[in-house]
């Protein structure tokens, strides 16, 4: 008797598990078709072509070192004036600092004109 249960048991259970690996094939084919179903009818997304910019003309390729010519061009020009100004103020600077001194030590109303010139050029090159 109690080896008819037990083979009984083990039956059941071999049935148990045949259908319920029935009922997961079955849950997962119709989930993947749904899957499926969702995928191919989603919204279409058209991707822009690639393209590639046509190659330079000789023209343009000109065009690009005559500019690329002009900016330098340009810059080395903006350095000098830079290098020019900046000279420009020392030289007053100088110019304004020599006469102070000598006007401190002369007193001389000559001297005055003079530094007050020169501070007054310094005055408008830093302004600038």
């Amino acid at each position: 008797m109690f080896s008819a249960v037990l083979v009984a048991n083990i039956v059941s259970w071999v049935i148990v598990t045949i259908i319920g690996w029935l009922v997961f094939f079955v849950f997962m084919d119709a989930l993947g078709d749904e899957f499926e179903r969702r995928m191919s009818s989603g919204p279409k997304i058209e991707f822009p072509q690639i393209t590639t910019p046509p190659p330079p003309t000789p023209q343009e390729i000109q065009a690009r070192k005559e500019r690329e010519r002009q900016l330098a061009a340009d810059r080395k020009w903006r350095e000098q004036q830079a290098q020019q100004k900046q000279a420009a103020i020392a030289g007053a600077r100088e110019n304004c600092n020599f006469w102070r001194t000598q006007y401190q030590k002369d007193n001389d109303p000559k001297s005055r004109a003079y530094r007050d010139m020169a501070c007054t050029r310094l005055q408008s090159y830093l302004r600038q």
